[in-house]
């Protein structure tokens, strides 16, 4: 009888601080049932990749399962894979930080476990051409790549898994074609089934690499009609240890010793099969007839206005990091912070919920808020600055005292960004799914009287009038041109943010250049939010110096208002926005459905499926102006404590 090598694991990763229920979710539902259900089979061996972040909340939550894995890898059961400490997208990152994930994970192992690990995996199968360097600096000697990515680049010739090696600058990695354990509907198929089919698919083939995604294992074993994940994963290993004569079951690093010879492929880019769909979907808007010459990770960064928020946001960081000159424990510690937000679930809408998932998108902004106050020392003086921060060729605006930082959009005249150096708070991250907005105070003219109907499209952009940086003011100024009832429209405003060291404020001037008089709402919108639940959330409005509390669960109005604050229920800062003239309000929560597949039934299950993503508002101010008539009003911005 034919014997067959089989190599089968499990890969995991989650988002830097996702809930702590996620977690656990992801430990009941795969890590614990894989390991406890594979203890039993000791002849059966395995290979994992956990990220840091998860060792680290394993540590924490349930050290018996760090126990039980210490003495499985001792004794060769399981060979536990290297890879980024934080499962960075790869191209997405510097060289330097790549390298200084990776040998974080590894020296984790080490220390931890008693053995480095040899393999890494990448997340994503995120390739890059210079990751062979990055993993033998490490001594990695192998990662793997899917075995689609092998089909189509010999789609010409009969597929026949084997392995290849890349290299980069004489260094050189060995990479093995993965196939995953996936059902057709994106849910985790048993390996016994997926080995099946791969020999009928393959007959010519003696090895095979199956691994699993640990999200999909616990969110799917409940379609098997089993009581509990741990009877799935014992059925699968008592497959394999009744038919041991047939299958090897072998770890990465025993396969890796039997490779004797390896063709040399020198890889541009590769991705695993859903997350090349995603880019390929947000690419699909790029004018251009040939995609293949796009870095699909980096372009589809810029199709998500949450992602490249935040994209932008690490690299202004990271970069003032790398020029920042002094002590070497703040520079290293400014590093770490900077580690947690590269964490490669936040830079796509991933299976978990990437970027969407509040708590870890906050996080991520308290990360980059800390690293860039450790660069800054104790030097607090506000400043205003310009530069090209989001690297469109247009100069963006930033303002930085002790008190906040504040990023303006040119083009939208907003704000992409309010930070709390007190609290680590980005209030301006929220998100509206229906609009593709972020940010605050985005700008529209609508009907008198009304919040509904916008009268001029959003499209036209903006122009930055750079001051003296010594004023502490920007000013933008837009013209809305267009033919209402029949009647031609021209109306200039000028909008002016001017920072002071604790507040910042912003004033309007509107003039009607027409020969008519018009009746208008002029309103401001913004997405904030200042915790992952809208259960954390305290909204008040102050009309006549009289404080009124609005429900957060639901839509809510308020009209002839003076301020509307929002803040933490169990904080101490609040976030408040005054006005010189009374303004209406209109707002309501957003709310996103968790990706992909929660098995919702009572209320309660629903509820919880439900992702928080900020609160909308909009401020209106009803105007009349006559001919050639001008108006002015301002707001406030404030972080009390």
């Amino acid at each position: 009888m034919q014997s067959f090598r089989v190599v089968i694991g499990m890969y995991n990763n989650l988002p830097y601080s996702a809930s702590n229920a996620l977690y656990e979710q992801e430990y009941q539902g795969a890590w614990r049932p894989f390991l406890s259900g594979l203890y039993k089979f000791p002849s059966i061996k395995s290979i994992i990749h956990f990220s840091g972040t998860i060792f680290s909340w394993l540590e924490e939550n349930h050290p018996e399962y760090m126990y039980l894995l210490t003495e499985m890898v001792r004794r060769g059961q399981i060979e536990l894979l290297g890879g980024g400490f934080y499962n960075p997208l790869a191209p997405l990152i510097s060289t330097q930080d790549m390298t200084g994930q990776v040998e974080a994970l590894s020296a984790f192992i080490r220390k931890t476990f008693g053995k480095r690990p040899s393999g890494a995996w990448l997340y994503e199968y995120a390739w890059t051409p210079s990751l062979p360097a990055i993993l033998q600096n490490s001594k990695i000697q192998y990662s793997f790549l899917p075995a689609q990515c092998y089909m189509e680049m010999y789609a010409a010739t009969p597929f026949s898994p084997s392995f290849f090696a890349s290299e980069d600058h004489r260094k050189t990695v060995c990479l093995f074609p993965v196939f995953e354990s996936r059902t057709g509907e994106g849910g985790f198929e048993p390996y016994e089934k997926t080995l099946i089919r791969l020999q009928q698919a393959y007959p010519q083939y003696n090895t095979y690499l199956i691994m699993a995604d640990g999200y999909e294992i616990a969110d799917t074993w409940e379609d098997s009609g089993l009581e509990s994940p741990d009877v799935l994963f014992e059925r699968t290993f008592a497959w394999f240890q009744k038919n041991c004569l047939e299958y090897d079951t072998i770890t990465a690093a025993q396969l890796n010793k039997t490779v004797k010879s390896t063709k040399t492929l020198y890889v541009s880019q590769c991705y695993s099969e859903r997350y090349r769909s995603y880019c390929q979907n947000t690419i699909s808007r790029v004018s251009t007839t040939r995609p293949e010459y796009i870095q699909l990770s980096k372009q589809s960064v810029l199709d998500h206005p949450l992602v490249f928020a935040l994209y932008q946001k690490l690299n202004f960081v990271s970069s003032m990091t790398g020029l920042f000159r002094g002590d070497k424990s703040r520079k290293k510690a400014s590093i770490d912070d900077i580690w947690r937000a590269q964490s490669g679930d936040l830079y796509w809408v991933g299976p978990s919920g990437g970027i969407l998932l509040p708590e870890a998108r906050l996080a991520a902004y308290a990360s980059l808020i800390d690293a860039e106050k450790m660069i800054r020392q104790n030097r607090f003086h506000h400043y205003l600055s310009f530069d090209d921060i989001n690297f469109d060729g247009v100069k963006e605006a930033l303002f930085q005292s002790s008190s906040y930082t504040c990023y303006l959009q040119s083009d939208t005249a907003s704000v992409s960004e309010l930070d709390s150096l007190k609290t680590g708070i980005n209030y301006a991250c929220g998100w509206n799914m229906a609009r593709r907005s972020t940010g605050c105070f985005r700008d529209s003219i609508g009907e008198e009287g009304s919040f509904e109907k916008e009268l001029f499209p959003e499209s036209e952009p903006w122009n930055l009038i750079e001051n003296a940086k010594e004023a502490l003011t920007v000013g933008f100024s837009r013209d809305f041109s267009g033919k209402i009832c029949n009647q031609s429209i021209s109306l200039s405003c000028r909008k002016s943010y001017h920072f002071e060291h604790d507040f910042f404020s912003i004033d309007y001037e509107l003039v009607n250049k027409g020969t008519h008089g018009l009746s208008f709402r002029f309103c401001t919108g913004s997405e904030i939010m200042a915790a992952a639940s809208v259960d954390d959330h305290e909204v008040r409005v102050i009309r006549h110096r009289e404080p009124q509390m609005l429900d957060v669960h639901a839509a809510f109005s308020a009209d002839s208002i003076d301020c509307v604050e929002l803040s933490k229920s169990r904080g101490t800062e609040k976030l408040l926005i005054r006005a010189d003239k009374p303004f209406s309000l209109e707002g309501h929560p957003n709310m996103v459905q968790r990706q992909p597949h929660a098995h919702a039934g009572s209320v309660s299950e629903l509820n919880e499926s439900l992702m928080f993503e900020g609160f909308s508002l909009k401020l209106g101010w009803d105007i009349e102006l006559p001919p050639e008539g001008t108006a002015f009003f301002s707001l406030s911005v404030h972080l009390e404590q």
